[in-house]
C-alpha cells in the first residue's frame, strides 16, 4: 500500500493536485477580497503554487540533491539543478515585487486613507 506513494508518478499527481488547490485558493482570494494587502498576498499564494508545481515536476524517486563535494566522482543519480536554480531566482524576484507592491499600497493608504481596491478611482477623471 505505501509502495504506491514511493513512485514518481504518484508523487507528481500529489504535487499537481496540491499546487492546483493552492493556486485556486489564491485565485479565490483575488476574486473575493477588496483589501489591497489581501489581494497582494493572494497573488503571492498563487506564485508559491507555481513554484511548487515546477519544482515538483522535476522530482524523481531515487535521485539525490545536486550537491558536489570532494568525494563525488560521478554525477549520475542527481536531480537536474537548473530548474531549482531558476525557481530560486524567481522566488527572489517575486519577493522583491511583493515588497514593492506592499510599499506602494502603504503609501497609497497614507495619501488617501483607504485600501479598498473598488474605491481606487483617482485616474478615472
Amino acid at each position: 500500500m505505501l509502495d504506491f506513494f514511493n513512485s514518481t508518478q504518484s508523487i507528481h499527481a500529489i504535487i499537481i493536485v496540491g499546487s492546483m488547490a493552492l493556486f485556486f485558493i489564491g485565485f479565490y482570494g483575488i476574486a473575493t477580497q477588496k483589501n489591497l494587502v489581501k489581494v497582494l498576498v493572494s497573488f503571492d499564494i498563487m506564485e508559491s503554487a507555481l513554484f511548487l508545481f515546477f519544482i515538483g515536476l522535476h522530482y524523481k524517486v531515487g535521485l539525490v540533491a545536486p550537491i558536489v563535494d570532494d568525494k563525488t566522482k560521478t554525477f549520475t543519480g542527481m536531480v537536474d539543478p537548473v530548474p531549482q536554480a531558476m525557481i530560486l531566482t524567481t522566488i527572489v524576484i517575486g519577493l522583491a515585487i511583493l515588497a514593492l507592491g506592499l510599499s506602494f499600497g502603504i503609501e497609497y493608504y497614507k495619501l488617501t486613507g483607504r485600501n479598498d481596491i473598488s474605491k481606487m478611482n483617482e485616474l478615472r477623471d
